[in-house]
């Protein structure tokens, strides 16, 4: 991680420091494109819907790619015609299957780094900015990798959620023998904004 021109916003579940955000941005985004894909697994998901209405109500236009279902030319034109990329939370290895298939993260991880393309990330969104998302394994989660190997855009894991009864469990992840990477906790209304190397956790119910 260096301290470049990227710009992320990794929440849990709470978007209200968002707007915010947005606006802080070098460049007055004109279009989001947002991944639903960790979501597909689940029953219903009105969290794609309030991460959709929200970008719309900011003023931008919105773009859905599912990765489950997208190769990687057309990963290619729709990251290429945004200026933000919302990734949803849902199930984790899921959405890490689908963005190792799809080619997303060859062509995302540079684009954000470089500035060109700010990355939020919600849950299982968050999770995947960071080193490896081997903390977020579910045997529930129908994703089919051989790695757990995340973006790499920040040098920590985000594990969402503690206020939801995983504090216990977060605690644990925090420091294990031998892991080269550390996790940063958050509750729900709460969100970790990045400039370059710099970091901070911040309100976001």
């Amino acid at each position: 991680m260096t301290d470049g021109p990227q710009r992320l916003f990794l929440g849990s579940a709470g978007l209200g420091a968002l707007p915010a955000w947005l606006a802080s941005l070098p460049a007055t985004p004109r279009r989001a494109v947002l991944i639903p894909t960790a979501a597909n697994p689940l029953p219903s998901a009105p969290h794609v819907h309030a991460a959709a209405g929200l970008l719309m109500a900011e003023g931008l236009a919105v773009g859905q790619l599912d990765l489950e279902r997208a190769a990687p030319h057309g990963v290619q034109r729709e990251l290429g015609q945004a200026q933000v990329v919302f990734v949803a939370g849902g199930y984790a290895l899921f959405l890490l299957h689908h963005v190792r298939r799809s080619g997303f993260d060859r062509l995302a991880a540079p684009a954000v780094r470089d500035g060109a393309l700010a990355y939020i990330g919600i849950s299982a969104g968050a999770a995947l900015a960071g080193p490896d998302l081997q903390p977020l394994h579910d045997p529930q989660d129908p994703g089919l990798i051989t790695s757990t190997t995340g973006l790499g855009l920040v040098p920590f894991v985000v594990l969402a959620h503690r206020n939801q009864g995983r504090a216990a469990r977060h605690d644990r992840h925090a420091s294990p023998p031998g892991r080269p990477w550390p996790t940063v906790s958050i509750n729900d209304d709460q969100a970790i904004t990045v400039i370059g190397a710099r970091w901070q956790v911040q309100p976001s119910a």
